[in-house]
């Protein structure tokens, strides 16, 4: 007993600094991780949106013919070409766009270079062009996935991303 009235400031000073240290390091933690993380949609208008240093969109979709890849049953190939019209003297810098289920529940990668489709040489993200171009990219997604988006993300604008809908029947 005697060592407890002893040390009882330090007991109580322990008691408040253990839990006040173990939220400010949560906090470090999470708010870098969220300052990370596309939770801003950028304007769209006709499809298009200027993000990144670029005019992106609009999206071209197509649905390739999913068995002559050799994928399997339930899944759909779809191909979606995106113009990129760097602005005035500037570069684009975006990453390989995602495809989403609208909301982002469900997302799929860029997968041409697993598929084989061609062509085999294409841009499949921003480049250091200066002059406009387009990224091709296929998806390989299941026969439910119909409400689609692209989802374009630049380490340098994030939180903010563009976010294009792709019409998919």
């Amino acid at each position: 007993m005697n060592w407890l009235r002893t040390n009882r400031v330090a007991l109580i000073a322990l008691l408040v600094l253990l839990p006040v240290t173990a939220g400010v390091m949560s906090w470090s933690a999470w708010s870098g991780y969220a300052s990370n993380q596309p939770t801003e949609r950028a304007p769209i208008a006709g499809g298009a949106v200027n993000y990144a240093g670029a005019i992106i969109g609009p999206a071209q979709p197509t649905e390739l013919d999913a068995e002559a890849y050799g994928l399997p049953a339930g899944t759909r190939l779809i191909r979606v070409v995106l113009p990129v019209k760097p602005a005035s003297g500037q570069r684009a810098t975006c990453q390989a766009p995602e495809l989403w289920d609208r909301g982002g529940e469900r997302r799929w990668a860029e997968r041409s270079d697993t598929i084989g489709a061609e062509p085999l040489e294409r841009l499949t993200a921003c480049t250091g062009d200066e002059s406009p171009y387009e990224l091709v990219l296929d998806y390989v997604v299941p026969d439910d996935a119909r409400e689609l988006s692209l989802a374009v993300i630049s380490s340098e604008e994030l939180p903010v991303f563009a976010e294009i809908p792709i019409i998919s029947s």
